[in-house]
């Protein structure tokens, strides 16, 4: 994977002869000239005075290193540290002002500043979701510092502590301020959470079970230092992922590279794979429209593995090569990675032959003009050898912009061609802005990132050092160069989150029921499609030990959807033999809709009167009339069905394609909240905004989240409508119940080995919750839109509801067990507390 390393780390989507709206041009005329005004720092006039560390040989300190291992996928080291300064103390009343005062910073730089930090590198990568808390009673002021970091590189510093990781040992030790080396440490801890401890010098006085460990009054020089062998599962998730050279060959392999890679490779055959039976099921000649759809297919599927590779394995090829020469030029790698995928959606999504030399012509330009810069280090773009000059912050963001445009111009252009094969095309005119505003969006939402993640790494720079500015500068050169490897990632997951939507292109123009009134359910090939299609939509992203298990996880969603669809045959209502050993479905496909809905509303009618009859001999005569009449309609089918099963099992529409599109937008609408408590659950609850707004892909990887659980419940709704004829169950909550079973067991198994070896665990309960709460809306909604013509004979909804399902007290417990369970499942997901960010 392309490295897309966060700047601060140094190891770590038109009409002709019209132009677009004069906003635009404001808006893009706005941001070229914001950005790189707002590249620079101000200075203050403040000095920062001496720390009088002779005054605060009486201040007392406490401080914690916790490590938590278990339930991440890098483990995460969290610095407690509870400071008391006399209030003698030179800078005390400091330590009170505004934390962006000068003076405040000066005064907490004493206190808990890192010793190995200079003047000219003093940025602090560490983590602080909570502020400093500070209060004073006259006497004393007290200082509460948490700071938390993942073990991402070989070094890090967190609080007054440092790691190092080693081979096969990590190693922490306690490195205070030197303002603080006379404090009075009253307690240090230090808890592994784990893993016993190898080494611990000196000797600590407390402890328990090898990894709690603690010392008292902690005299100067010797300062607590500790070894010990982390799990193996946070070790190997750090191993496949580092970027240092000792780590090369596992990295190849890791999540950042292989093993990402995997997915698309794995996704993209099994749709070439599935697109090679469709073909061969078609009878005869293909038509124009279906063997556009079809190469439309393959070339998607193609273009998923070629991008797949070159993103998360171009630039391991690119080291390779490059090993043998002095040359650092992977981030203009990822250049050339996201304008190909921009280009390559952009022409595959577009026909218009201006539009496709426009898009051209831009993206030629802007890799002549990256070469050119590195070649001739010319400072009008970011390259590797010379910073970006004043005009060349314009031309960046100028460019960065474009850049953008084009590939959110392919993804929308893609997009609208894979659904609308048959249709009029969206107009470049209304393309062109939106895709202009989103990479506006993408570019201004990773500059304010930068912006924030500059606070958080120069919290204790004094803006009056002369190094501060050249810091800025040489951080904000960095990350324009760094952007195309930070987007280029949420990119490619878009282009795979559109993968399914291809598959519902290629069933809307080549599918048999069109031609084949007798096709009540879908062909084994168009069947065959569909768990392709649900198996890469829904099946989960594993990961154990650094190394994919995707492998995995998409065989045992293709096999439960499968054994889901293949048990649902066995006992489907209209797979039952009927005239001439044909399935039932057949002679119902021929029959009309409104004489199986009245042969199922006189069914229960007659069960109505007769329910009703009492056991007096006058009603005798009557009861045996109303018995044989409904034993003749018993007898009119197949053993097993009844009447008022056959528009149950139809659904609501005429064909399976019309119930599956049915699905898919109950499911889209019914996904809406869904989607928004997923959300806030992944991107905003807890630590989780706080890394995300610091994330220069953030906006691209908000529209990841947002786009693919919609397209999740509409590839689900799909599927449960395109087999609600085969599918076990004879309502539609049922059937949903099914569906979701196929959801849960693979994401349920991930869950459980996640819990065993100790990985990150996913938020299975919550997902499986609103999975199941959106299928069975959906099946329910759908149960009632197939007896739409009789609402208008009840008052309420509710009404008609309990008498198409001729609910008695099991109907009623069970949908009562159902909502209950679903209410329990979302009340687990609000309450959950969410495994901590990575950055």
């Amino acid at each position: 994977m392309l490295e897309a390393v966060r700047w601060e780390d140094p190891v770590a989507v038109i009409r002709h002869g019209c132009s677009p709206p004069r906003p635009l041009h404001v808006l893009l005329l706005l941001l070229c000239l914001l950005l790189p005004a707002a590249g620079r720092a101000d200075a203050s006039a403040l000095a920062s005075p001496g720390c009088r560390a002779d005054q605060l040989k009486q201040a007392t300190v406490t401080a914690l290193a916790e490590f938590k291992h278990r339930g991440n996928d890098y483990s995460m080291l969290m610095s407690t540290m509870d400071i008391g300064v006399p209030a003698t103390w030179a800078h005390a009343s400091d330590l009170l002002l505004d934390e962006h005062s000068p003076l405040y910073r000066a005064a907490l730089r004493c206190l808990v500043g890192k010793p190995a930090l200079e003047r000219d590198a003093f940025l602090d990568y560490e983590w602080r979701f909570k502020p400093v808390a500070v209060k004073a009673d006259g006497q004393w002021v007290r200082v509460h510092y948490v700071a938390s970091a993942w073990v991402q590189s070989s070094s890090s510093a967190v609080g007054p502590w440092e790691l190092t990781v080693e081979n096969d040992d990590w190693h922490i030790e306690l490195t205070p301020a030197i303002a603080l080396k006379a404090a009075d440490w009253e307690r240090v801890e230090v808890n592994l959470s784990g893993p016993g401890a190898l080494t611990a010098t000196p000797p600590p006085a407390f402890g328990e079970g090898g990894s709690k460990l603690s010392w008292r009054h902690v005299r100067p020089g010797r300062y607590p230092a500790v070894t010990f062998r982390p799990p193996a599962v946070q070790r190997w998730n750090y191993i496949t992922t580092s970027v240092e050279p000792r780590w090369a060959a596992w990295e190849t392999w890791g999540s950042w590279s292989a093993s990402t890679a995997f997915w698309y490779v794995a996704s993209g055959a099994l749709l070439l794979v599935a697109a090679r039976r469709l073909r061969r099921s078609l009878a005869g000649k293909t038509l124009p429209d279906e063997s556009r759809a079809l190469r439309l297919l393959r070339w998607w599927s193609v273009l998923l593995i070629f991008l797949g590779l070159l993103v998360n394995l171009g630039d391991n090829l690119y080291r390779l090569v490059a090993k043998h020469t002095t040359w650092d030029y992977s981030p203009t790698l990822s250049v050339f990675s996201l304008a190909f995928l921009g280009l390559a959606l952009c022409f595959l999504g577009s026909r218009s032959t201006r539009l496709r030399v426009s898009v051209g012509a831009i993206v030629l330009a802007i890799l002549v003009w990256y070469v050119v810069a590195e070649v001739y280090e010319v400072a009008l773009l970011p390259s590797a050898d010379l910073a970006l000059s004043t005009p060349g912050l314009t031309v960046a963001a100028v460019v960065c912009t474009l850049l953008m445009s084009v590939c959110w111009l392919g993804v929308f252009a893609a997009t609208q061609r894979i659904l609308l094969i048959r249709e009029t095309r969206i107009p470049a005119r209304v393309m062109v802005p939106a895709a202009v505003v989103a990479a506006m969006g993408t570019v201004l939402w990773s500059y304010l990132a930068f912006q924030r993640s500059w606070d958080r790494v120069s919290w204790l720079g004094d803006p009056d050092w002369p190094e501060f500015q050249g810091q800025w500068d040489e951080a904000l050169d960095g990350w324009w160069w760094q952007f195309p490897g930070f987007v280029v990632e949420p990119l490619l997951a878009i282009v795979s989150i559109l993968a399914p939507l291809a598959v519902l292109g290629v069933l809307r123009v080549c599918r048999v029921e069109q031609y084949d009134k007798t096709a009540f359910t879908p062909t084994p090939a168009e069947k065959f499609l569909l768990l392709v299609l649900f198996a890469i939509t829904l099946a989960p992203s594993t990961y154990y030990y650094g190394l994919s298990a995707y492998a995995f996880s998409l065989l045992l969603s293709l096999g439960t959807a499968w054994g889901v669809l293949a048990l649902g045959s066995s006992v489907s209502v209209l797979e039952r033999p009927f005239a001439d050993n044909a399935p039932l479905g057949m002679t119902i496909s021929r029959t009309e809709r409104a004489d199986i809905l009245r042969l199922a509303r006189r069914f229960r009618e007659l069960q109505a009167r007769l329910s009703h009859l009492g056991t007096a001999d006058a009603d005798r005569v009557e009861r045996e009339s109303l018995e044989a009449q409904i034993d003749r309609l018993d007898q009119s089918l197949p053993a097993g069905v009844r009447p008022v099963d056959l528009p149950f099992a139809c659904g609501p529409m005429a064909t399976w394609w019309g119930n599956a599109r049915r699905g898919a937008v109950v499911a889209s609408l019914f996904g809406l909240p869904a989607t928004g408590l997923l959300y806030w659950t992944e991107v905003v609850k807890g630590d989780s905004w706080a890394v995300t707004a610091e994330d220069s892909a953030g906006f691209p990887w908000i529209m990841t989240t947002l786009l693919f659980w919609q397209i999740a419940w509409l590839v689900a709704g799909f599927f449960l409508g395109a087999l609600w004829r085969d599918l076990p169950g004879r309502h539609g909550p049922t059937k949903a119940l099914f569906v979701a079973l196929a959801f849960a067991v693979p994401a349920a198994a991930d869950f459980l080995v996640a819990q065993v070896v100790g990985e990150a665990v996913p938020q299975v309960i919550g997902k499986i919750a609103a999975f199941g709460s959106v299928m069975t809306c959906t099946g329910l909604v759908m149960d009632l839109q197939t007896f739409q013509n009789e609402r208008r004979y009840w008052a309420t909804n509710a009404g008609m509801v309990a008498y198409i399902y001729q609910m008695r007290f099991a109907s009623v417990a069970f949908f009562v067990a159902q909502l209950l369970a679903l209410a329990t499942l979302w009340k687990t997901l609000s309450e959950v507390t969410p495994t901590s960010p990575t950055p």
